[in-house]
């Protein structure tokens, strides 16, 4: 054997594989991210690049589907449905009001009353009516060498101590000049009373009392009025705060149902397939002429001479 061929080739260089490996990845690496860059935002880098170079960026846009040349189906009608004749129609009914209970302690009234300075206002219960209670005050302005004072007189009315029927506040003028002071408590007490109910325009109503000016106002169910009592040669006035009851019609429902519309009478000649407790236990009729089954003849035995 030759010395050439004894001799091994010589190992190539393992460094050069993997730089080769590293090159490649990097390229696919920059490559992806080049692609990523210039085609986001709809292709927004690529028409920038295209454009700086100046190259067409015509390629690039979409084409818009074709719209469909078919005609279009006929839009369909709205179903209507039938209405009684007199389903708008005007039936006349009286207006409805919305209606305000005064629905609040009136013994928590009184000792508001008490704290205002009207004292000897003791919450108890009513001689006359049952269920019912009531507080009472009666202010008086004294005069040296008077007889009969001037006063106020004050009547709070409850229905089971939840609900205020009535308040009233009497004013008497004896003398002409105790007419501001009468007038300022009794406007006083009404202030109380106006600002425990929750009344609108209390401040306007107290002024009114004690220009006694006489008025008569209705809100929701309730009514308030100042009124002079006639024949009366004494100057004498009422604060009256109450529920008046409502009239009720006759019958309601003659404004709401007619028979001869709604509900017509039938005829004679139609019976109802619904029958009444005399026919209850009246036997069925049986078809072709046979009597029908009682209890008796159910119980009973066939006789000889007939066959079961």
């Amino acid at each position: 054997m030759s010395a050439t061929r004894g001799k091994t080739p010589a190992p190539k260089p393992a460094g050069r594989t993997g730089l080769r490996f590293f090159l490649v990845a990097l390229i696919l690496i920059v490559t992806a991210i080049l692609a990523t860059a210039l085609l986001a935002n709809e292709q927004r880098n690529l028409k920038k690049v295209l454009v700086a170079l100046g190259l067409p960026t015509t390629f690039l846009a979409k084409s818009k589907p074709s719209e469909p040349t078919g005609e279009k189906p006929a839009r369909r009608e709205p179903p209507r449905i039938a209405l009684p004749a007199w389903t708008f129609q005007d039936l006349q009914t009286p207006e409805q009001q919305f209606l305000r209970v005064i629905r609040s302690d009136p013994k928590a009234l009184c000792d508001e009353l008490r704290d205002a300075g009207f004292r000897e206002l003791e919450w108890k219960a009513g001689a006359g009516e049952r269920a019912q209670w009531e507080c009472s005050s009666l202010v008086s302005f004294p005069r040296p060498g008077e007889d009969k004072p001037s006063s106020i007189f004050i009547f709070v009315k409850g229905s089971g101590e939840e609900e205020i029927t009535s308040f009233r506040v009497k004013l008497n003028i004896e003398r002409p000049e105790d007419r501001q002071a009468v007038t300022t408590a009794a406007a006083r007490a009404a202030a109380v009373f106006l600002d425990h109910v929750r009344w609108a325009d209390a401040a306007s109503v107290t002024l009114q009392i004690q220009a006694l000016k006489e008025f008569d106002l209705k809100r929701f169910g309730s009514r308030i009025q100042f009124k002079r009592e006639s024949d009366e040669v004494t100057p004498r006035f009422n604060f009256l705060a109450n529920q008046p009851p409502r009239a009720r019609p006759k019958s309601i429902a003659e404004l709401y149902f007619d028979r001869s519309k709604w509900l017509a009478y039938g005829d004679a000649g139609l019976r109802s397939f619904v029958k009444g407790p005399t026919d209850w236990n009246v036997p069925a009729k049986v078809p072709n002429g046979k009597e029908p089954a009682t209890d008796a003849t159910l119980g009973e035995k066939p006789s000889a001479g007939h066959a079961p």
